[in-house]
C-alpha cells in the first residue's frame, strides 16, 4: 500500500516520523510566540498544515496487519527516548518516551491533525495575544499526537497531562463570560481521572513483576483476570471523564459552551476521542480480559448515557449546548463499541470516533459562526438563517443530516457497524436506537426554527464571509467521502480489530 511520493517524503525527514512528528509542533509553539502577533497565526497554520500531510504520508507507509502484540514485531517505526532509570531491589527500569504506530494509531494521528488544522483556520477571529494563543495551541497539538503514539504508560501519561495545561489557558483566557470557572471544572475532572489512572499505572508496573511501563511487554505478560480487572476500573475513570461518561460528564457541557470556537472544535473533535482511544488501547487491547469481564456493565452505562444525553440534548436553548450534549450522545456508542468487543463492534467504535471527531467539528463551527453574524446562539432567537446567510446554512443542514447518521454519510456507516456488532451479543443494546431517533427530532427541530423560519425583522443576519466557511467545507469532504468509500479507514481498522478480539469473549 506504499507509494513513491510517501516514501520519497519519509527520506527527506531527518530523524524517526514518529518522533518528528511529536516534536514538531512543540518547535513551531516556540517558533509561534517569536513570530509575534502577526507571524504567529501563520507559523500555526504552516505547522498544522505540514504535521496533516504528515498524516497522510504515514497512514500510507505503515503496515496495518502488523500485530502489536507480537514483542518480536512491536510496531511500525518505534523509537524512543530514554530520560534516566530507577532501580528497585535488583530491577532498574528505564524511564521511556516511546512511540510506534499500528492501524488505531495512525488513523487517530490522522484525525487530530485534520480537527487540529481546522481549528486553527477557524482561530481567525482570535484577536488579543495571539503569538500566547497559537503557542499553547501548537503545544496542546503536540500532547495529542504524544498519546497516540505512545506505547509506554509512562510517556502516555506525560502527554496525556500535557494535553491539559494549554486547554486549560485557551478556555479561561479566550473564552466567553464565565469561561474561568469552566476552565477549573474542566480541570479538576480531567486532572482526578488522571490521577486515578496513574494509580493503575503503577499498580500494573508492581504486580505484574516486569517492573516496565512499555505497553509491548506488559500486553505479553499473561496478567490475571483480577488484576486486569483492577487496571480497566483506573483505566475507565481517566478515560471516561475525556470521553466522557455518565456520571463523569459533567465539565464537558460547560467547557464546550464557554470555550472560543477553536477550543470548542478541538475539545469535541479530538480531546474526547483521547478517551475512546483510552478506552481502546489501554482497556481493550492491553487487559483484554478484564474489558470483557465488565462487559455488561460498561454496555448497560453506554446505552444510559446515549439515551440521557439525547433527552438533554432535547431541552437545550443554547446552540452550542446542544452540540456539547450530542457529543455525549455518540460518544457513548465508542464505549459500547469497545464493551461489547467483537470485531465490527470495535470497527464500529473506531469509524464512529473518526466519523463524530469530523462532523462535530462542523457544528461547533457552524455555531460559533452563528454567534459571530447574529450576535446571539439561543435557538429561539435565530431564525430566518436560511435567506439571510444561506452559505452557512447549507452547511449547517448538511451537518445536521451527517450527525443524526443519515445514509450516505460517515455517522450511518459507524452506526450500522456498531449496531451490527453488538445486537447479536447482547440484543438488549439496541435500545441506544432511542438515542438515534431522539437527535434526529432534535436537530430536525432545531433546524426548522432557525435555517427554516422567517427572519427576525429585530435582528438582522449577515451573511458568513467565504474566509470563515473554509474549515468546515474542507471538513465536509471526510464526511462525505467516508459516508461512500469507508474501506478508507476500515482497511486500517480492521486489521487492529481482528488481532486483538482472539483475547475478548463476552
Amino acid at each position: 500500500m506504499q507509494n513513491d511520493f510517501a516514501l520519497s517524503i519519509l527520506s527527506m525527514i531527518p530523524m524517526n516520523i514518529l518522533a518528528f512528528m511529536t516534536l514538531l509542533p512543540l518547535a513551531g509553539a516556540i517558533l509561534a510566540y517569536l513570530a509575534g502577533e502577526r507571524g504567529s497565526r501563520a507559523i500555526a497554520l504552516l505547522t498544522t498544515g505540514i504535521e496533516l500531510v504528515l498524516a497522510f504520508v504515514l497512514i500510507d507507509v505503515i503496515d496495518p496487519t502488523i500485530n502489536p502484540a507480537d514483542p518480536n514485531v512491536g510496531m511500525n517505526y518505534l523509537w524512543s527516548f530514554t530520560m534516566g532509570s530507577i532501580n528497585y531491589g535488583s530491577q532498574t527500569t528505564s524511564l521511556q518516551i516511546a512511540l510506534g504506530v499500528d492501524g488505531l494509531s495512525a488513523v487517530m494521528v490522522l484525525l487530530g491533525n485534520i480537527v487540529v488544522f481546522a481549528a486553527a483556520l477557524s482561530s481567525n477571529h482570535i484577536a488579543s495575544s495571539r503569538k500566547l494563543y497559537y503557542s499553547l495551541f501548537l503545544l496542546l497539538q503536540t500532547g495529542l499526537i504524544g498519546v497516540f503514539l505512545s506505547v509506554d504508560l509512562l510517556g502516555f501519561f506525560i502527554f496525556w497531562e500535557l494535553v491539559l495545561i494549554p486547554m486549560f489557558f485557551i478556555i479561561g483566557r479566550w473564552g466567553e463570560e464565565g469561561a474561568q470557572h469552566a476552565a477549573i471544572k474542566f480541570f479538576i475532572y480531567t486532572h482526578f481521572g488522571s490521577a486515578v489512572m496513574l494509580v493503575g499505572f503503577f499498580v500494573l508496573y508492581f504486580v505484574s513483576g516486569l517492573y516496565t511501563f512499555n505497553m509491548l511487554t506488559l500486553r505479553d505478560a499473561g496478567l490475571s483476570p483480577d488484576i486486569q480487572i483492577g487496571f480497566a476500573l483506573a483505566v475507565f475513570v481517566g478515560a471516561g471523564v475525556k470521553l466522557p461518561v455518565w456520571p463523569l460528564h459533567n465539565w464537558l457541557p460547560w467547557a464546550h459552551v464557554k470555550a472560543p470556537t477553536p477550543g470548542s472544535v478541538i475539545l469535541a473533535g479530538i480531546l474526547l476521542k483521547m478517551g475512546g482511544y483510552g478506552f481502546l488501547r489501554l482497556g481493550l487491547w492491553l487487559v483484554p480480559e478484564g474489558f470483557a469481564r465488565l462487559s455488561i456493565p460498561f454496555a448497560a452505562l453506554a446505552v444510559f448515557t446515549c439515551i440521557y444525553a439525547a433527552f438533554v440534548a432535547l431541552a437545550q436553548t443554547d446552540l452550542k449546548s446542544m452540540v456539547a450534549y450530542t457529543s455525549i450522545n455518540h460518544m457513548a456508542w465508542v464505549l459500547l463499541g469497545v464493551a461489547v468487543g467483537t470485531s465490527l463492534a470495535i470497527q464500529g467504535a473506531v469509524y464512529m470516533m473518526f466519523s463524530h471527531g469530523v462532523i462535530i467539528s462542523i457544528m461547533f463551527i457552524v455555531a460559533g459562526e452563528i454567534k459571530h453574524l447574529a450576535g446571539t446562539r439561543s435557538i429561539p432567537e435565530v431564525k430566518g438563517l436560511g435567506k439571510q446567510a444561506p452559505r452557512l446554512s447549507v452547511v449547517f443542514v448538511l451537518a445536521s443530516l451527517a450527525a443524526f447518521g443519515l445514509p450516505g454519510f460517515s455517522g450511518f456507516i459507524a452506526e450500522f457497524f456498531t449496531l451490527m456488532g453488538v445486537v447479536p451479543v447482547y440484543i438488549w443494546t439496541g435500545f441506544i436506537t432511542i438515542g438515534v431517533f431522539l437527535t434526529v427530532g432534535y436537530l430536525l427541530w432545531t433546524l426548522n426554527r432557525v435555517v427554516f423560519s422567517e427572519p427576525d425583522p429585530e435582528r438582522t443576519i449577515s451573511r458568513a464571509p467565504w474566509v470563515d466557511l473554509i474549515a468546515p467545507v474542507l471538513l465536509l469532504i471526510p464526511v462525505v467521502l467516508l459516508g461512500l468509500w469507508p474501506d478508507l479507514i476500515m482497511n486500517f481498522i480492521q486489521p487492529f480489530a481482528d488481532l486483538i478480539t482472539g483475547g475478548v469473549s463476552p
